[in-house]
């Protein structure tokens, strides 16, 4: 079989589908390819494979033989790891299946060019990867030092010109949320006690066992707070 792979890293990214598959429908036409089937991985990272899984049934069918050709559109789509497209590009010249990369111009894995190509851009693409990772953390330790939202405001503060502010009303009933923990009450009993008295969350929604978690664990830790600074 002759297989079209497309990834898109959004459930919500239909337009890249439709533009993926029909990129490879016509490079297959020009070069003779007829495509079986497509496969598509939907709302899934490239960084690694291990929760792709169409990609992983492709593969275990180019294992058992069944795949003589991979169509896809770029090299990013297929793996953004090193390691991953390394072991990727084993089985598939042990199975004797070719993948056809449009982007980078790759006609086929079993030519010199090809396979210097194919190892040469993976590596680009995960230095892109980690640079790129490197760079968000360095902007977030950035606002964290000078007390800016680097992410959702969280529940006790309204947001002002990029700055953290606390909000009154919030803020009561955090002090509320303390003190019910403080007595043992568990996230559940919290969450019931803030619903029964139309308490409602940052998105105007019930609260839940979840929120509070959310809130005494990982909110107040990221903004630098604690149940003791109140």
């Amino acid at each position: 079989m002759n297989i079209g792979y497309i990834r898109v890293s959004t459930d919500l990214q239909d337009n890249s589908v439709i533009t993926q598959k029909e990129t490879i429908e016509n490079y297959s036409k020009l070069q003779g390819i007829e495509i079986d089937d497509y496969f598509i991985d939907f709302g899934i990272s490239g960084k690694n494979t291990i929760k792709r899984e169409k990609y992983l049934e492709l593969m275990e069918m180019v294992k058992d033989g069944k795949v003589k050709t991979i169509v896809t559109t770029s090299l990013s789509r297929w793996s953004r790891n090193t390691l991953d497209l390394l072991q990727s590009i084993e089985v598939l010249k042990k199975n004797k299946t070719d993948l056809v990369v449009i982007k980078e111009n790759i006609p086929s894995l079993y030519t010199p060019m090809g396979n210097f190509f194919i190892t040469t851009l993976g590596s680009v693409y995960q230095l892109e990867r980690e640079m790129c990772s490197i760079r968000t953390k360095d902007v977030i330790q950035n606002k964290k030092k000078n007390s800016k939202v680097y992410s959702r405001t969280p529940f006790g503060y309204d947001r002002e010109e990029g700055m953290l502010v606390e909000n009154k009303y919030e803020q009561k009933v955090l002090r509320k949320i303390d003190r019910l923990r403080n007595k043992g009450f568990s996230y559940k009993s919290i969450s019931n006690h803030l619903n029964r008295n139309s308490h409602k969350t940052k998105t105007g929604r019930k609260w839940t066992k979840q929120n509070i978690h959310s809130i005494l664990k990982t909110d107040r830790k990221n903004i630098g707070f604690s149940s003791v600074n109140r």
